[in-house]
């Protein structure tokens, strides 16, 4: 039975986690970039996965060779031109709910202890854009973005902080929980000593995730009963 002593901040990623835009969103970053830079960058054979917006768009700058102090001059435009283009592309037909997460989702909301949240290196209006078609955008309220932090591990005492803001309840150690599919998503958390959940249903494989030590793994979201487990115990 689940009580007030099983109150738990459950965290979630989007990308490889929740949903999967194949490719979509990857595309139209890349051509956001080039089309503001009025060149090809590097941004075709960039590692996107587990890293914030800020950091995936320094890296790529530096990796094209923008110089350092002309970095910041471009961000503005570049997302603009990004989410532009992402909303246009994205619809319910090619975002790709991956499986279990809504019935997990539905479960989870049930329960008055559970304050579901998003944890992404999204930007905020990223994050919206890419939940509405496929209507998991309710589900979540607030969370901590990508334009919250450069770095991942600045994230979970974000979401924290705004978690007491909204519920009034003070989250630590394993009331927090941390689910997604990236090394960098079970990572992040550890110096908080969070509960992480590893799902295998974005670029790395069950034994690569296995290999970061997450206190649960998952091939994916299907298992509501061991989830249940994995969160509340």
């Amino acid at each position: 039975m689940i009580t007030k002593q099983h109150l738990r901040l459950i965290l979630f990623d989007i990308d490889g986690t929740l949903i999967n835009t194949n490719g979509i969103a990857r595309q139209a970053f890349g051509e956001a970039v080039d089309s503001t830079l009025g060149q090809p960058s590097a941004a075709s054979t960039y590692d996107f996965a587990g890293k914030t917006d800020q950091q995936i768009y320094h890296d790529i700058m530096k990796a094209t060779h923008v110089p350092e102090e002309d970095i910041p001059a471009h961000q503005d435009a570049i997302f603009a031109a990004f989410f532009e283009t992402l909303e246009k592309r994205l619809n319910k037909d090619n975002i790709t709910v991956l499986p279990g997460v809504r019935e997990l989702l539905n479960a989870l909301s049930q329960e008055q202890v559970a304050t579901l949240a998003l944890l992404t290196g999204n930007m905020l209006q990223g994050a919206r854009i890419k939940l509405t078609p496929p209507e998991l955008l309710p589900f979540f309220s607030f969370g901590a973005f990508g334009n919250d932090a450069f770095h991942r591990h600045e994230l979970p005492a974000i979401a924290v902080e705004r978690a007491y803001d909204r519920t009034g309840a003070t989250f630590k150690a394993k009331d927090i929980v941390i689910i997604g599919d990236t090394p960098h998503d079970i990572d992040c958390g550890r110096h908080l000593n969070v509960r992480s959940i590893g799902v295998a249903t974005g670029g790395y494989s069950h034994e690569q995730l296995a290999e970061q030590r997450p206190d649960h793994l998952f091939e994916d979201l299907t298992d509501i009963d061991g989830l249940f487990a994995a969160i509340f115990d």
